[in-house]
């Protein structure tokens, strides 16, 4: 009932425009009737005209967008944006309301004006006889109140036809899905930015630790080397943290190569890892660059996590660019064993980018290498 009575808002309008063409078509049969020779061909063109126009304001563009700005108000009805306002399946939705908010408003409008006078007429008019009393008046007050409570149910039948007729399209919907992809896809990107960043600093972070715990008795410079290294990886993991959120707010954000070179001299690695590029770092769109950093910073994280001595990183960048990380085995894990979350989740960033990437034993059987190749577009 409560659509219904909001519809009432529309039913005028309908009501309104009914009467508007009702009227035209009347003014113009009135003066065709009348009019004779070149007079009635003007009339008939001026007709053909007002229709055409009609029609053309009836299948723009905007019409849809109005309409369902106007329903959801006056009618409580939900209804989503409308993403597709070009096509013809949306036009001829726009068009199609306003004729049926037209034709429901004339009936709501004949019905109240035909109904009330005859209601009211049947309670008015002095009965011949006690018998035509009794029941023209109990019939009276159900014709009137049978009139407007008909217009509670036109009402109610345009709120609940608003959404089949002027609801999404398979455009629409396509739209929306789309959205809904592109939303997803930026929340897996932003899991594996934290993943990346936050898993490199507390991988950092525990082995500087272990290695502090374990000869801070006997050797306290060390541990202290180690607590200042724990220091400024920490401090390394909030800027980091601040640039994944940066980059939520604008975009990717590119990396120098200072950046990479800090980020392979600040890694955890038993001794100093060493950074090689080649090419020109600068010709690199800022996307690539920002991919190139979280390759490296995962690749140091698992020559940390299951390697020793150094990790030698080398970048050459020509057609392509082909990143490479090469670090000695520890030997107390295989090949199976260093193939974890981190790698899965760097394989799906490098395939997103359009590149391949492989890891596996060198072919000394000493060293672990890591290679990774990215097309530049």
């Amino acid at each position: 009932m409560r659509r219904g009575t909001r519809g009432a808002a529309y039913l005028v309008l309908g009501a309104a425009g009914a009467a508007l063409v009702g009227w035209l078509i009347y003014a113009f049969g009135l003066a065709a009737r009348n009019s004779s020779g070149q007079d009635r061909v003007f009339v008939f063109v001026l007709a053909g005209v007002a229709v055409a126009i009609a029609a053309i304001v009836l299948v723009s563009p905007p019409v849809r967008d109005a309409e369902v700005a106007m329903a959801r108000p006056l009618l409580g009805v939900s209804l989503p944006a409308v993403r597709d306002r070009y096509s013809w399946a949306s036009r001829w939705r726009g068009a199609a309301w306003a004729g049926w908010v037209l034709l429901v408003g004339a009936v709501a409008a004949v019905t109240l004006l035909l109904g009330v006078p005859s209601g009211i007429g049947l309670i008015a008019e002095s009965p011949a006889t006690a018998g035509q009393l009794l029941w023209r008046v109990p019939v009276g007050i159900v014709v009137v109140l049978g009139s407007f409570a008909l217009q509670t149910f036109f009402g109610w039948l345009l709120a609940a036809s608003a959404p089949k007729v002027l609801g999404p399209t398979p455009a629409d919907r396509l739209a929306v899905a789309a959205d809904r992809e592109r939303e997803l896809a930026r929340r897996n990107e932003l899991a594996r930015e934290l993943h990346d960043t936050i898993g490199h600093s507390l991988t950092a972070i525990g082995v500087q630790a272990e290695a502090g715990r374990a000869v801070g008795l006997s050797d306290p410079q060390v541990a202290h080397r180690a607590l200042e290294r724990i220091s400024v990886t920490a401090s390394t993991a909030l800027a980091e943290l601040d640039t994944v959120l940066g980059t939520l707010r604008s975009g990717p954000r590119g990396r120098s190569a200072a950046d990479l070179e800090s980020l392979v001299h600040a890694a955890a690695t038993d001794e100093p890892s060493v950074l090689e590029v080649t090419g020109e770092w600068e010709s690199l769109p800022d996307r690539l660059t920002g991919e190139i950093f979280r390759i490296v910073q995962e690749g140091l994280t698992n020559a940390v996590k299951h390697g020793r001595g150094a990790a030698r990183v080398r970048v050459a960048i020509g057609s392509a660019v082909q990143v490479t990380i090469t670090n000695s085995m520890s030997g107390q894990e295989d090949s199976s064993g260093r193939r974890g979350h981190g790698l899965v989740g760097l394989q799906e960033r490098v395939i997103v980018a359009g590149g391949r990437i492989d890891s596996a034993p060198a072919a000394n059987g000493k060293d672990w290498k890591l290679c990774a190749h990215l097309p530049i577009r």
